[in-house]
């Protein structure tokens, strides 16, 4: 009985010309490998995707925000707008808001480019 023939996928990865040099009864182990690789690597990036997409229509509440940004309810539902942070679901038969809603992806990104301080000015 034959011993099995190791492959380094690592060394492979790096040089795949190699590939010629790899036995023939060593590839079907080789292709497994590379096919959980392949496999792994395509859930993991399912896996961002979705987390990113799922707070595109998850929201928070002016109340939330708030806690988020450590600073008044009233300065969120003020300047809301203005920090490209609030969505206007509703408004009123005078155009005033009168549902507005936090998507959490901008909340996420404003938090990433806000400058240090609470926005005030």
């Amino acid at each position: 009985m034959n011993a099995p023939v190791h492959t380094d996928l690592h060394a492979l990865l790096d040089h795949p010309e190699q590939v010629a040099e790899v036995p023939p009864a060593a590839l079907p182990a080789l292709a497994l490998q590379l096919a959980a690789l392949q496999g792994a690597i395509a859930a993991r990036l399912h896996r961002l995707v979705s987390n990113n997409q799922a707070d595109d229509c998850e929201c928070l509440d002016a109340e939330g925000v708030s806690r988020l940004l450590k600073c008044s309810v009233d300065l969120i539902r003020e300047r809301g707008d203005e920090w490209g942070i609030a969505k206007v679901l509703a408004r009123d038969s005078r155009g005033r808001p009168s549902r507005v809603v936090y998507p959490k992806a901008l909340v996420r990104t404003y938090l990433q480019r806000k400058p240090q301080g609470n926005g005030r000015q």
